[in-house]
């Protein structure tokens, strides 16, 4: 049993378990950079709403958005975002669904928290959610 160790084929199993090993570790370290060299932009996986909020009880004719945006591309610079409104009254019924442009440029890994007036005047709507729709991707 001994013997087998001293031979070549033992030694090319080594080359073969090392060279696996250097690709593994090479992988996990580089494999999430290699793969967003070879991406496409797509604003509905890079874009996430990190906060929304419906405010109706601010002073002003329409009531106004709070939204975060984060930027999880490492590569793409976004602008004009366009979301989906969902409207629900207080006791959480749905309402109406519209469509926001939100004109905020955002760079890659970047977060940003803004207010957005509504384009319109929501009577009954108390609560809404947003879901990213587009963006048009800023060319560098």
């Amino acid at each position: 049993m001994l013997e087998f160790f001293r031979t070549s084929q033992w030694a090319l199993v080594r080359r073969i378990i090392l060279v696996i090993i250097v690709i593994v570790v090479a992988y996990r370290t580089y494999g999430g950079g290699l793969q967003s060299l070879f991406s496409r932009p797509d604003p509905q996986r890079d874009i996430v709403v990190t906060k929304s909020e419906f405010r109706t009880d601010i002073s002003s004719e329409k009531p106004v958005w709070i939204i975060g945006f984060r930027n999880s591309s490492r590569k793409f610079t976004y602008d004009n975002i366009e979301l989906q409104a969902n409207y629900f009254d207080k006791d959480g019924k749905f309402l109406n669904k519209d469509t926001l442009v939100v004109s905020q440029r955002l760079d890659p890994l970047q977060e940003k928290t803004i207010a957005s007036p509504d384009p319109k005047q929501r009577d009954n709507a108390t609560q809404g959610s947003l879901t990213v729709i587009a963006a048009r991707q800023v060319q560098q």
